[in-house]
């Protein structure tokens, strides 16, 4: 079976209307949004599981927090435009959703307020620096280290990548890579209001924006570079597909949507998936199912999913726990190194039944691996051939852990 799909929703991306899609293909209450709870994620957890939808503004990464694997996706807009959107949005109430009890940070309630200019908010990226390469590396301080990694796994673990001005085409392609039939949506919790009345932007405070945000205009760029190539490789037969969708949403567009400026993660009337499925079915899909058929035949495979945490470093020996999330079955080979350099090496294999216990599906999880004499302070551990590194795994220092 595959691996659950995981739909990282970077803020003021066009998520919302991304989670529509998967409501037209699945059905009512499939999607399960992640929201941490008292029990932590457990409820999400076994309702992924079960519907094998979901996600939310969670970082790459949260497949080691459910201990299963996982086939990420995500979406990424200009960056300067998702500031300005963000703006907006809080200086709205969130389209009115914080009358109702939304929550909302301390800045957003600046600008509710009208404290907060747009200048002041996009010339300190209070909406979020380099919000993409944060969130598809899964680190919170995002540097040139963090980019590479986001890369990586945009090609390793992403089933899909799209550009919320192309919103089509990142759903057809979506679709090819889930198995799911309908590349379509219905427009949701766009921001309400002009944007003439948000106040003037400097050409300073755009211009400190790009440059603090340069990483996540990086990704992007590169993000659309890989769509356009994947695009070409397809050929006709994916651009007569994204015609027809093309056609068929220009209709579905026309219809009341009583869900343009609110989420329909709060839930929605089903009558109003009944008549989106009603424009859809006029239309031979013919075209669409052409194109599903020609790239589930490219399907690529993608990359093992790993989880393992550092224990101790003691009498030149470092210690600790790794599991392949992807094949449980299978031995971790780790790498001690110092930069880019293996200092030593070794493999899972030792009896762990505390991890078994802690629920990952392995119990022969253990590693033990000895440090060459003269290895110097400032080691970490990670996965051979791979940029994932183990929890708690670095900067180690002899005896005590450094970061």
């Amino acid at each position: 079976m595959s691996s659950p799909t995981f739909f990282i929703h970077p803020p003021k991306s066009g998520g919302s209307t991304v989670i529509s899609f998967f409501d037209l293909n699945k059905g009512k209450d499939q999607f399960t949004v992640f929201e941490w709870t008292g029990d932590g994620w457990d409820r999400c957890r076994a309702k992924l599981l079960q519907t094998r939808i979901g996600g939310g503004h969670q970082p790459y990464g949260i497949h080691r927090s459910l201990k299963t694997p996982l086939a990420y996706c995500t979406i990424l807009r200009d960056p300067l435009a998702r500031q300005i959107s963000h703006y907006r949005y809080a200086l709205n109430g969130k389209n009115g959703d914080v009358a109702r009890g939304a929550s909302v940070s301390a800045t957003e309630a600046l600008v509710l307020r009208g404290a907060l200019s747009l200048d002041e908010w996009v010339g300190e990226s209070l909406g979020g620096r380099n919000v993409f390469v944060q969130m598809l590396s899964g680190h919170p301080a995002p540097d040139e280290l963090s980019l590479g990694i986001a890369k990586a796994n945009l090609q390793h673990h992403f089933s899909a990548v799209g550009i919320c001005e192309n919103m089509s085409e990142f759903l057809l392609r979506l679709c090819a890579k889930t198995g799911m039939k309908l590349p379509f949506y219905f427009e949701t919790n766009i921001t309400s209001g002009s944007a003439k009345n948000i106040g003037q932007l400097s050409e300073s405070a755009k211009q400190k924006f790009i440059q603090d945000n340069r990483l996540d205009y990086e990704i992007f760029e590169y993000a659309k570079r890989e769509i356009q190539s994947d695009a070409h490789k397809s050929g006709s037969v994916f651009a007569n597909a994204l015609n027809l969708v093309h056609v068929i949403q220009a209709e579905i567009n026309q219809l009341e949507n009583p869900y343009l400026h609110s989420s329909v993660v709060f839930g929605f009337d089903e009558a109003f998936l009944v008549k989106v499925h009603g424009v859809i079915d006029r239309f031979d899909l013919a075209p669409i199912n052409e194109y599903l058929r020609f790239a589930q035949g490219e399907a690529r495979t993608f990359a093992d999913m790993y989880d393992g945490f550092v224990d101790s470093v003691c009498d030149g020996v470092v210690s600790g726990w790794a599991v392949n999330l992807s094949r449980p079955e299978q031995s971790v080979r780790l790498e001690v190194r110092i930069g880019s350099e293996v200092i030593a090496s070794g493999s899972t294999g030792a009896h762990r039944p505390d991890v078994a216990s802690a629920g990952y599906p392995s119990a022969y999880a253990g590693f033990s691996i000895a440090l060459p004499p003269d290895a110097p302070d400032g080691f970490h551990v990670a996965v051979a051939g791979s940029a994932e590194r183990l929890h708690n795994a670095g900067v180690w220092r002899r005896g005590w852990h450094c970061v």
